[in-house]
């Protein structure tokens, strides 16, 4: 699994497909935190929906990278499940390495208004984490199952991206879509708890979203994997 790993982090590393993704996260942290006296719980909200978006991009690439012989090959040598397990877990570095960036940038340059206790960093790497996940999910979902064709991947990743940040707004216009969004990632249930920058309302409600949450990611990578392994049987 290891040589799997490192494979193909090599190869997505030396196609240079990395870079837009990882510029744009950089670049948009960078400008996020000009200025400084910001909030820190809104703030890792904004960062964690780039790192959303940005892994969103990431897995597309990864799942993607491969032309059909060389996927073939490695379907021989290291099997179909191991395969997909190595573009998640690759994902999830990656996503790893640019929340840590992303957390730790403001506090070096002392850009919030007060100072960071140890609840916002673990509420922070909660969050970042948690949509890391969803932008693995939904990745995924748009690149490697029939459901989408292939030159409509790119669109069904951002329309499902705008479902689940607009997800209020629509839900309270057409109330029944709530029930048909529940296929969807919950972005915004755990996002609305960072949007007041107070750590008091954090409680039973939180937890039981965020184990929802996870929940939910188990769930959605096992049918994942049974759709991309009924895809290439």
């Amino acid at each position: 699994m290891h040589g799997l790993i490192t494979y193909q982090f090599k190869s997505y590393i030396r196609s240079f497909k990395i870079i837009p993704p990882a510029a744009t996260f950089l670049v948009w942290i960078v400008v996020l935190y000009h200025y400084s006296g910001v909030e820190i719980l809104s703030s890792y909200a904004v960062s964690s929906i780039v790192l959303y978006l940005v892994t969103t991009w990431i897995s597309m690439n990864l799942c993607s990278m491969e032309e059909e012989a060389e996927k073939n090959m490695l379907f021989v040598q290291v099997g179909k499940i191991r395969y997909l397990l190595g573009k998640w877990i690759i994902s999830m570095l990656i996503a790893i390495v640019l929340m840590l960036f992303a957390i730790s940038y403001p506090i070096l340059l002392d850009s919030f208004k007060e100072a960071v206790q140890p609840i916002h960093l673990g509420l922070s790497i909660l969050i970042h984490l948690l949509l890391a996940i969803f932008g693995i999910l939904v990745g995924s979902f748009s690149s490697i199952t029939s459901f989408i064709p292939k030159r409509y991947t790119w669109l069904s990743a951002v329309l499902i991206i705008a479902i689940t940040l607009s997800y209020d707004g629509i839900v309270e216009q057409l109330s029944l879509l709530k029930w048909v969004f529940i296929i969807f990632p919950p972005v915004v249930n755990v996002i609305n708890f960072f949007e007041p920058d107070d750590v008091k309302h954090f409680g039973k409600e939180f937890c039981i979203i965020s184990s929802f949450a996870l929940l939910y990611s188990i769930i959605a990578f096992s049918v994942l994997l049974k759709l991309f392994l009924k895809e290439e049987s």
